[in-house]
């Protein structure tokens, strides 16, 4: 497979998972997982909790942190080597902030609710219940989440190819 059929594939089997399931979070690494063979079944679980801005909090968007622990999973040092060497922990950092730039240059934002601006025109903080009600109620909202999703996962999918 060339580098953009791999993030094709990617992107497509993750806005699969978000129209179907509307777990921002989980479906990033549904779609990573469909060419990386690293990301356990384990994590993808876990993730969901990061869904809605990490924890339905309205904090960092659930695909920017999915997309960091795809990152971690690939170039993080094994905490053995990390223990042994401390410096060592200057190679996570690097990825993560590389990928965090990159985030923020395509998306503007790490945050769940400056993202909802943009596509919405408005934030939705999940932890008033009258916004997570009216943001449940557009009736396309797993949709246009989807576009956030593909591109996330595009964006990671690269970042994962580059070396």
């Amino acid at each position: 497979m060339t580098k953009q059929e791999i993030i094709d594939l990617c992107a497509k089997k993750a806005r699969e998972a978000q129209i179907r399931d509307d777990v921002c979070s989980r479906s990033v690494l549904i779609g990573l997982k469909a060419y990386f063979d690293f990301i356990p079944d384990e994590i993808i679980r876990a993730s969901s909790s990061l869904c809605g801005g990490a924890g339905a909090s309205s904090g960092s968007c659930g695909t920017y942190t999915c997309g960091l622990l795809a990152v971690g999973l690939k170039y993080n040092v094994p905490l053995d080597e990390e223990y042994a060497d401390p410096s060592k922990f200057g190679i996570n950092e690097q990825k993560f902030i590389g990928f965090r730039d990159l985030f923020l240059k395509e998306m503007g934002t790490t945050l769940c609710p400056e993202i909802h601006k943009q596509i919405y025109g408005r934030s939705y903080i999940y932890t008033n219940p009258e916004d997570a009600a009216e943001y449940f109620k557009i009736a396309d909202h797993n949709v246009k989440c989807a576009d956030v999703v593909e591109k996330a996962t595009r964006l990671c999918a690269a970042y994962l190819l580059e070396d």
